[in-house]
Order: C-alpha cells, then sequence, then structure tokens
C-alpha cells in the first residue's frame, strides 16, 4: 500500500539536499539485524553509501514530514509520533538494495515503523537501473486514480517524486547499471499495531 506524490519538490531544491547532504561522509550501508539487534554490513544485500541528517532544523525534515503527513490522511490513517534520522542515500554503478521490509519488532516503548518515505533526488535520464519496486506477488502492478501501473513506475523514479509506503511492504531497489542514483529515506514511529 503506497502513495505517490509524483515531482513534488522542486528541482534546484533536489540539487540543494544532493550538495548539502554530500558535503558529510558517506558510510557504507548495513542492515538490522532483529535477533541480535546490532546492524552489520551484507554487500549480498544491501550496497550502497548512506549518511544521516542529525540536523533536527534541517528543511529536509520539514518537508519530510508534511508529505508523511499529507499521505497518512489521505491513505494510511495510522498513529504516528515522530520519525527517525532521515537518511541520504547514494546508488553508484553495481549498488542496489534486495527484498526487504523497514519495519522491524516493536521496541521496549512498544513502537515499531509504521511508514516509510522516499524521496527521489536524481533524474532518471542520468543514471540506469535503480528502479523502486515493490512486490506484489507477481500481480501487474495498480495505478492510483486513472493512472496505469507503468505510470505509477515512472512517477516513482522521476526527480522530485516523494513515495510514502507502509513500512510492512516489501520493496527493493534494483541494481545500478550506470550514472548515480540519490535519495532521501525516513521512517515513522508509531505504537505497535494493536
Amino acid at each position: 500500500m503506497f502513495y505517490v506524490f509524483p515531482k513534488a519538490v522542486r528541482l534546484e531544491l533536489c540539487n540543494e539536499i544532493i550538495r548539502d547532504c554530500k558535503e558529510n561522509i558517506l558510510e557504507e550501508a548495513s542492515i538490522y539485524e532483529p535477533t541480535t539487534q546490532f546492524s552489520r554490513n551484507d554487500p549480498a544485500i544491501r550496497k550502497t553509501s548512506v549518511n544521516f541528517i542529525k540536523d533536527k532544523d534541517n528543511k529536509v525534515n520539514k518537508l519530510a514530514w508534511h508529505f508523511l503527513e499529507e499521505a497518512n490522511k489521505r491513505k494510511f490513517h495510522y498513529d504516528l509520533k515522530y520519525f527517525q534520522e532521515i537518511q541520504f542515500a547514494e546508488y553508484q554503478k553495481g549498488d542496489f538494495f534486495d527484498w526487504h521490509q523497514d519495519t522491524i519488532d516493536s521496541d521496549e516503548n512498544n513502537e515499531l515503523r509504521k511508514l516509510s518515505l522516499t524521496l527521489v533526488l536524481s533524474d532518471p535520464d542520468t543514471y540506469e537501473g535503480g528502479e523502486f519496486q515493490f512486490f506484489n506477488g507477481g500481480r501487474p502492478m495498480k495505478g492510483m486514480g486513472d493512472r496505469s501501473g507503468e505510470q505509477v513506475a515512472k512517477d516513482i523514479k522521476a526527480k522530485g517524486s516523494i513515495v510514502v509506503f507502509d513500512s510492512r511492504d516489501w520493496h527493493r531497489v534494483c541494481e545500478i547499471q550506470s550514472g548515480v542514483r540519490n535519495s532521501i529515506v525516513c521512517w515513522t514511529v508509531g505504537d505497535n499495531f494493536k
């Protein structure tokens, strides 16, 4: 279950976010291991570079929260408390993130990730591969409103587009064949589903 805001963020702002985020050191991304409650690197599952936006006053926080709240109001109607630090990701040739869910078991406060957000920062004409996909059991992707599944897939890849989705949904970023794909991702947290 997802909601798309096609080309919602101005191209100039996307470029500014990339510029600002690249001022920080990018590190090899890790995956969270629920059984050990630690993160680990596993290039068979995820290969990309990331950094986190730790400045709470950063303009990206306000932007992300606005679209998370709007999508929640329009489609999900979840009880949301806050969102975790925003992650900037850079996928270069050969990078990918295989099928995964963003939600993890509820924490000691009985909270878990409920909604995820991805903001595409790169122009799709500057890279090949890197498609953001949802697993739908092999069925054709359903469009939103009058848009076909093919159009929704193009919207999800378009620079400045935002997709908000249930953190329990299986999704992936396909391998980059050439160029660079940059994105912002974040996750909202709320009380465990009852």
